[in-house]
């Protein structure tokens, strides 16, 4: 058998807590607590409010975001539940973050978090950034274990005409 074979041979024969040569790895039980999404407020240069399930935000990049800022790019925090162990631990959870374009067309940024250190409290956070993402609607989708949970962020910019 070619070593390439035996390799993935071995890694399929064993689960997420057995890998060759670190067979300690401890598999964290994962579950979401909440998605969040929050504009960057350029003027300001700090994040705003959370976004989610909230008012449309109309032409961010033109000063339309929250109190007349500038907004260009967004942050999504998505929170996380284990087991209270400050140690790293092995997981899988993923984050699809999906636009669509006034033509239609989806633009899909996919995620992908295999490792999770908890605070005391069993709380961990993970961000994704999208840059330049102020103009088309957003939909969250967040995968971990047997947990699933979506958000939608409303966010547009209204078409400029060229002037002559």
């Amino acid at each position: 058998m070619k070593p390439i074979m035996l390799a993935a041979t071995l890694l399929c024969a064993f689960g997420p807590t057995e890998r060759a040569g670190a067979a300690d790895v401890k598999v964290a039980d994962v579950r979401i607590l909440d998605v969040r999404a929050y504009a960057y407020l350029e003027r300001a240069g700090k994040l705003s409010d959370n976004l989610v399930g909230g008012q449309p935000l109309v032409d961010a990049p033109r000063g339309g975001a929250l109190g007349g800022d500038t907004a260009t790019a967004l942050l999504v925090d998505v929170v996380f539940q284990g087991d209270g162990s400050a140690a790293s631990k092995a997981a899988a959870a993923t984050v699809d973050l999906t636009q669509t374009t006034r033509a239609g067309a989806r633009v899909v940024t996919h995620k992908t978090f295999d490792t999770f250190a908890f605070g005391g409290d069993g709380v961990a956070h993970k961000a994704v950034f999208l840059e330049g993402a102020m103009c088309m609607p957003l939909t969250i989708e967040v995968h971990a274990g047997r947990s699933v949970k979506s958000a939608r962020v409303d966010l547009q910019c209204e078409a400029v005409q060229a002037q002559k």
